[in-house]
């Protein structure tokens, strides 16, 4: 049963969009990673209703989560009693779009269900639930899964020489499936050893990858038809998109940041802290 906010139901269910309830929620988090050939959903489920949880603990219902994917016609249902779960597949049960549905589902009838927070139209009676009816229901969370969008965000980029570059200067081309930074050769070489040690990792993440990072998501900004065709592209608005960040509303630095996991801390990890030492 797909999530439909116009959706209605001959008894309370608590879920988004919704006034069966009164000031309280059901919603779940999902975190998917790729590693090799397999994808793991990392699951939690957060629930303020002290009543329907404790239905859970006492085994009467149950958190089910139902990932499927068009693309492979693959379809998996996860079940548990607790709030959070990590299960894996095989990843090639899994490629582009991907919906993850969740709810609360009577696993035993449930008799004389009570709330507080329950809206004053379902009267002061008690409800009864059977087994298999809905008790709360998050709205579909969407994921798209492709190997390049677990892979760090600089991912996407290439160092390329360009021979009438002046030394020490660095320019981006957009216009390849990579984007590239372009180097003179004796700089591209000194960069290329640099990134061999852990240290200077750090100091690339915060300078020239970080600038083209932020230059990257605000020309997607700007103009994202002109290079949504590009790997590079897909690869940005696609983890932006998993991550919940918001490319649009957010300055491109800001969402630099969150892409590239806070290259300051690795900064601060590798030299700073260092340096103190």
């Amino acid at each position: 049963m797909k999530f439909d906010r116009y959706k209605a139901f001959p008894y309370p269910v608590l879920r988004p969009y919704s006034d069966d309830y009164i000031d309280i929620d059901f919603q779940t988090n999902v975190e998917p990673q790729v590693v090799e050939n397999s994808i793991t959903f990392d699951i939690s489920y957060a629930l303020s209703s002290p009543e329907i949880e404790k239905i859970v603990k006492d085994g009467q219902a149950e958190f089910i989560s139902i990932v499927s994917c068009r693309d492979t016609y693959s379809r998996k249902i996860i079940i548990t009693h607790e709030k959070s779960v990590i299960e894996t597949f095989d990843a090639k049960d899994f490629r582009g779009e991907v919906r993850i549905d969740s709810y609360i589902v009577v696993k035993n009838t449930v008799e004389d269900f009570k709330s507080p927070d329950l809206n004053p139209e379902f009267g002061n009676g008690n409800i009864n639930f059977s087994t298999g009816e809905v008790m709360a229901q998050d709205e579909t969370q969407v994921f798209y899964i492709d190997r390049d969008l677990f892979k760090p965000v600089t991912s996407v980029f290439e160092l390329v020489i360009k021979h009438d570059q002046p030394h020490g200067k660095w320019t981006i081309g957009y216009e390849e499936e990579h984007i590239q930074i372009e180097l003179s050769q004796s700089m591209k070489e000194s960069v290329d050893n640099a990134r061999n040690s852990r240290n200077n990792k750090a100091i690339l993440l915060n300078s020239i990858y970080f600038s083209a990072v932020v230059q990257a998501i605000q020309k997607l900004k700007d103009n994202a038809e002109d290079y949504k065709d590009k790997k590079w592209a897909k690869v940005i608005l696609m983890q932006a998109h998993n991550k919940g960040y918001d490319l649009e509303n957010q300055d491109a630095y800001l969402t630099g940041q969150e892409l590239m996991m806070y290259p300051l801390s690795i900064l601060n990890e590798y030299i700073f802290k260092g340096q103190e030492k």
